[in-house]
Order: C-alpha cells, then structure tokens, then sequence
C-alpha cells in the first residue's frame, strides 16, 4: 500500500492542478502561477490546452461572472463580508451589486473542491495501491486535513485570486474548501458517487455542461438527487482535464 505522505503528495498534486485548470477558465484573467513543492511546474500552456478550453465554454455566463467578480477592482475582499445589498465587496472598496457574496464565495469554494475531489478520484483509480478507505482516513485525521489546508491555502494564495496580502480572505475560503472536501468523504462510497449514475452524469453534461448551460439550481431540478458540487464534478470529468493533469503527478 501507498504510503500516507505520498497519497497526500499525489493528490495534492491533482487538486492544485484541477483547481487552478478550472479557475484560469472560468474567466480568471490573472497571472498565471507555477506551484512550487507540491507539482511539476504548471505553466500557460498546461492550462490553455483543449480540455481546459472546453471546460471554460461548458458553464453558463452567469456562472462565469460570478467567479470574475471584482477582477478589475482589486478582487474580491471576502473578509470584509457582504455590502449593505449583501454583494460582493471589491479590494478597492467599491461593491459590485449583480453578485451576491454568498453565491461568490459558495460557487468558488463548490468548484475548488469538486475539482479536487475530481483530481483525488483520478489518483484512487490511476493507482491500484491508492484506495478511498485511505482518502477518508487523511481526512479524518488532523495531519492529514492539515496537509491538504496548508496546499489549499497555497494556491489560493499563488494564484492571486483574492486580493494581494487579503490573509484574511485566503483563511475564509480555505476553511470552505476544507470543510467541502470533509463533508464529501466521510465514508469511501462519497468518493465513488461523486459522479453520480450513468444516466445522471450524461443528462448533467447535457444540460449543465453545456453551452449556454444553466443555474445550479435549474440543473437540480433537471437532475434530482446531485449536490452542487457533484454537477461541478462531473463538468470537471467530462473536459478531459483529469486525464492530461494525471500526466503531471506520475
């Protein structure tokens, strides 16, 4: 059996990697960042390769403009919390009123985890020696979920997707994509239906992973029974990044 740090290594690897893919698509126009110590150099053409470029076009515009808020007014501060309307505060103190602070920090922090979860799934069945029984065990330990939230708050950090120096900001998200990723493997068959049934998955990319795409909530009621992570999930899946990003941690 593989041991615990390597586990943590490799996966790690597939999350900074499927998280970064999915966030420099989804309209982040930021540098962007190589990630030192925990995988191979990450550099543009990683990311602007052909499943990275279909999952931009799979989600909806609305979709989209959320994960962009504030990019031209300093990112958004999330530690100074929702406006007076409860939208989006931006670094430079303005507000950006057609995106709500709950949904901003909800979708980023669904799409970061389910692209991890994504990444962790490709490793389980890339690698005989992985299981989820072990996935479930590191992060039912305290090491182990503090590997995996100081690699988090890493890439958060390295792909300046919050305001500069926003520590404040960084911890918030982190703790959300934390306890994401906590909530979806509490027992090894989290891991194994993250993508749902066949025929779930295939009405999911049909209607939610696929332009002009749909809300969540919209996308949930077409396919009952999926969270909102899942349907991020398998949008993940489908572009095909988790097949190429696998190349990078082996």
């Amino acid at each position: 059996m593989v041991s615990i740090q390597k586990f943590v290594q490799n996966s790690g690897a597939a999350f900074v990697c499927l998280g970064l893919s999915s966030l420099a698509w989804l309209g982040w126009t930021g540098p962007l960042p190589a990630i030192a110590q925990l995988s191979p150099p990450v550099d543009a053409n990683t990311l602007q390769n052909p499943a990275s470029q279909r999952l931009l076009q799979m989600f909806s515009t609305d979709i989209q403009a959320t994960v962009a808020a504030c990019a031209e007014r300093g990112k958004v501060d999330l530690a100074a919390g929702a406006g007076s309307d409860g939208a989006v505060i931006c670094g430079d103190g303005s507000t950006q009123s057609d995106i709500s602070y709950a949904s901003y920090l909800d979708t980023l922090s669904n799409i970061l985890a389910a692209s991890g979860l994504v990444g962790f799934r490709t490793v389980v069945e890339a690698d005989p020696r992985v299981t989820p029984e072990m996935l479930v065990t590191v992060f039912s330990s305290p090491e182990g979920t503090a590997t995996f939230y100081n690699a988090i708050q890493s890439v958060i950090v390295q792909s300046q997707l919050l305001s500069a120096n926003a520590e404040d900001s960084t911890a918030l998200l982190t703790n959300e994509v934390v306890g994401k990723l906590r909530d979806n493997l509490r027992s090894p068959a989290d891991l194994e239906g993250l993508l749902g049934t066949t025929e779930q998955y295939v009405q999911v990319v049909d209607n939610f992973c696929t332009a002009p795409g749909m809300s969540v909530d919209q996308a949930q009621q077409e396919t009952p029974g999926l969270t909102p992570i899942q349907l991020y999930a398998i949008c993940v899946q489908e572009s095909g990044m988790a097949d190429e990003i696998l190349q990078l941690v082996n």
